[in-house]
């Protein structure tokens, strides 16, 4: 396990009057570079702590890392236009989905193949497994919906919103948090009986995009499109912080272990929030990436951080006012960035 040194830690970390930008040094930095090759189409990757491998969702294909060594180990493929990823730990198959044939994949880890496919939503996006419910639900934005899937027996269940999702998260105890990117809402979600529970509006928060949560304190994070990241307390729905992040937010992060929040942002930043507590939370210096670094995972065992880019063709085109720019990318520059915490 790869943790800060103890002097960095307790000058970072216990002492929560000393500001950021004091900070001397990168939290992180660029450990390897992991060529991908492919089209620079992305979207979400997940790090698999069973398998330790790192799964890449872009275009027609997931492309799977080992964590150990940084080495690419092959590509899923059959898929069409992919974007989340999730795990069922009971029979340890993976999941993605094709949101071109609104479908979803089932696949080995091991093998890398698909082993069967599933009918699902128009637009799908987002994916994460609730060990409460032991289901799957995927994200469906133009579908203004959640689809709940029981691994068990393939059994789906349409969930409506009333808004456009884009991630989500569960705390393990029988919610599910979904951002609503068109609504700036949070919807709660009963995972066990799939009712709506509460809607609540996110001040501050333009577009919320990614999502993360710490069940221990209670506090699910969404990263905003303006941004902001807002802190909102799980049980009550109320805003607990709003702090500033790069602009260009597609994916949050928690690490539970060093009690970091992350978001990734297109503009090329990384940014670290300190959870000194549920009602105090502390800017970090952010991290250098590269243009496009919009999505990210976790390692929470050794705090490695990935995150996936490509050269951009030409300057990036702003389409909403106070939003990042958009970019285009060459083709067969998708590269892992793989970052380590200091020591």
């Amino acid at each position: 396990m790869r943790f800060f040194g103890p002097v960095s830690l307790s000058a970072l970390f216990l002492a929560a009057a000393i500001p950021a930008a004091q900070a001397a040094s990168p939290l992180y930095s660029l450990a390897a570079t992991v060529p991908l090759g492919g089209g620079a189409h992305w979207d979400y990757l997940h790090y698999h702590a069973a398998t330790g491998q790192l799964f890449i969702a872009h275009g027609k294909t997931v492309s799977v890392v080992d964590t150990a060594t940084n080495k690419l180990q092959g590509d899923i493929t059959g898929l069409d236009d992919t974007h989340g990823i999730t795990f069922d730990p009971a029979t340890g198959l993976g999941y993605t989905d094709s949101s071109g044939t609104q479908t979803l994949s089932v696949f080995n880890p091991t093998t890398l193949k698909v082993e069967k496919t599933l009918p699902s939503l128009d637009d799908t996006d987002g994916m994460v497994f609730d060990p409460a419910s032991k289901k799957i639900f995927v994200a469906a934005g133009d579908s203004a919906a959640v689809l709940a899937l029981d691994p068990a027996n393939d059994a789906e269940m349409k969930i409506p919103l009333g808004g456009a999702p884009e991630f989500l998260a569960v705390n393990g105890k029988g919610q599910l948090f979904v951002a609503l990117n068109d609504k700036n809402e949070m919807a709660e979600v009963d995972t066990n009986t799939g009712q709506v529970t509460a809607n609540w509006p996110l001040p501050g928060c333009e577009a919320p995009t990614g999502m993360a949560i710490d069940p221990e304190s209670q506090r699910v994070f969404a990263s905003c499109q303006n941004g902001k990241l807002v802190v909102v307390n799980t049980m009550t729905g109320k805003e607990v912080a709003l702090l500033p992040i790069g602009k260009g937010s597609d994916s949050a992060a928690f690490d539970a272990t060093r009690h970091l929040v992350f978001s990734a942002n297109s503009t090329g930043t990384l940014s670290i929030i300190h959870e000194a507590s549920a009602n105090h939370y502390e800017v970090l210096s952010s991290v250098k990436t590269r243009i496009g670094a919009r999505t990210m995972a976790v390692n929470e065992t050794n705090g490695d951080v990935y995150l996936v880019a490509a050269k951009p063709e030409g300057k990036g085109v702003v389409k909403h006012p106070g939003f990042a720019p958009r970019y285009k990318f060459e083709p067969g520059t998708l590269t892992l960035l793989v970052y380590h915490p200091a020591s």
